[in-house]
């Protein structure tokens, strides 16, 4: 193992190993970090000749495993990190320290070592993770071994070795306190009088009524329907519950993300003022078996993209009813391949499970529409279905969806909202690749 004290732009070496080469998931890389990089989303950096490795540790994260592609020779290892909480853009990173990887005596295939995911891998995974753990909860497994009480101080901006910090615990002897006189008895006290009763309150309002207050619309027996659940084999997320996880959590990966200078992306819809002309006819909607597109809603002023709203889709009651499902897709083909994730910008009342499809342009024929394919092909089951979630937040947040299991290809993206409790407003829509 080898151990490093990060504070501020500098890294220092406290601990050395000599290390060889050839090493699979056993050397062992331990981090301090000062009071400055606490809040930091951490990444730890290798670059040897041409080549770059990552190791996410993440905001509470203290140790990595040596990226086991390093040969023999000099490598350079530097930290960066972001802080996600920030209003600004704020970037932390270090100078590099030089690690020299020395030649082993292992003599066997090369071809066997494992690759070191790429950042972009790693932050998917750990975004993957993170909705796993909304969706059913997960058990708690042992922590690592804390730092010690010396770790501690030196963390927090303590300067010295072991002895010094011990020497600085001691504290003087005080002086011996001065006895203090007995106090006088008090007198008794006056008994109170006794308080009125109270006015009887007024009655509150119903369940139902305070549903009509926070803007459901329909009936009664209408929102009563809305209460049962949905069969199925796990029950659904209370966004309530999980919003300040959520948003801690997704903030600090999202921040990385859209620092990454290897990740392109490809935009299906950016809410604004050019939304009109950008994606009047290529976003449209499948409701209740009609299509209609952007276009359509923009011309007669409804709720679901209009200019009261800065153009985004809004999955409202107005235009929908009570829990509407509404199939929304592109016209324009993404392509699918290795590393490549579904980034959707949005806001919801409740984090739940939606529908995401990606549907494949091969199969369509020359005398259908795009719009008609693709409505026909998610109806028909023609399509690969996404696990995609509607996350609960003030604000809005992006979220992504992993294509791992899709196969290489040209695909059409077509996704559900709902006007329920959800009631989805999406901003921004994009293909993120690797």
């Amino acid at each position: 193992m080898m151990k490093f004290f990060v504070k501020g732009q500098r890294i220092e070496i406290t601990e050395r190993e000599v290390i060889a080469s050839g090493q699979i998931a056993f050397v062992t890389l331990k981090f301090t970090f000062d009071c400055s990089w606490k809040k930091l989303h951490k990444v730890v950096q290798f670059s040897q000749c041409d080549e770059v490795y990552n190791r996410v540790l993440g905001v509470d994260g203290l140790s990595c495993l040596l990226p086991s592609e390093l040969h023999p020779g000099m490598v350079k290892m530097s930290v960066f990190g972001y802080d996600s909480e920030s209003d600004m853009t704020v970037r932390a990173t270090t100078v590099p320290v030089t690690l020299h990887v020395r030649p082993s005596g292992f003599d066997g295939e090369s071809c066997n070592v494992p690759p070191t995911p790429d950042l972009y891998a790693q932050l998917l995974a750990e975004m993957k993770k993170m909705l796993s753990e909304v969706q059913n909860g997960s058990d708690g497994t042992n922590g690592e071994n804390g730092l010690s009480a010396y770790e501690l101080a030196v963390q927090e901006g303590f300067s010295g070795s072991l002895a010094d910090w011990l020497e600085s615990l001691k504290g003087a002897d005080g002086k011996d306190g001065v006895d203090g006189k007995d106090g006088a008895d008090g007198l008794n006290g006056k008994d109170g009088t006794d308080g009125k009763d109270g006015a009887d309150g007024k009655d509150g309002l119903s369940a139902y009524e305070i549903a009509v207050k926070n803007g459901f619309v329909g009936t009664e027996s209408e929102w009563l329907d809305s209460l049962k659940g949905k069969d199925g084999n796990s029950p659904e997320v209370s966004g309530f519950a999980t919003t300040e996880y959520v948003e801690e959590r997704l903030s600090e990966i999202l921040v990385i993300l859209e620092n990454l200078p290897t990740a392109s992306t490809v935009t299906l819809f950016n809410y604004g003022e050019d939304v009109p002309e950008k994606y009047g006819d290529s976003i449209f909607t499948i409701y209740q078996n009609g299509i209609q597109d952007l276009s359509s809603y923009i011309r007669n002023n409804r709720p679901f993209c209009s200019v009261t709203n800065g153009y985004a889709l809004s999955y409202n009651q107005t235009d929908f009813g009570w829990d509407g499902q509404v199939y929304t897709a592109s016209t324009t083909p993404i392509t699918v391949k290795s590393g490549t994730a579904i980034a959707v910008t949005a806001q919801s009342g409740v984090t739940e499970k939606g529908a995401m499809y990606l549907i494949p342009t091969a199969g369509k024929s020359d005398s259908d529409t795009v719009q008609n394919y693709i409505y026909t092909s998610v109806t028909t089951g023609n399509c690969v279905e996404l696990p995609f979630y509607w996350l609960y937040c003030d604000t809005f947040i992006t979220g992504l969806t992993a294509c791992d299991s899709v196969a290489d290809g040209e695909y059409y993206l077509c996704w559900v909202g709902r006007s329920n409790n959800s009631h989805p407003v999406v901003r921004e829509v994009n293909t993120v690749i690797s």
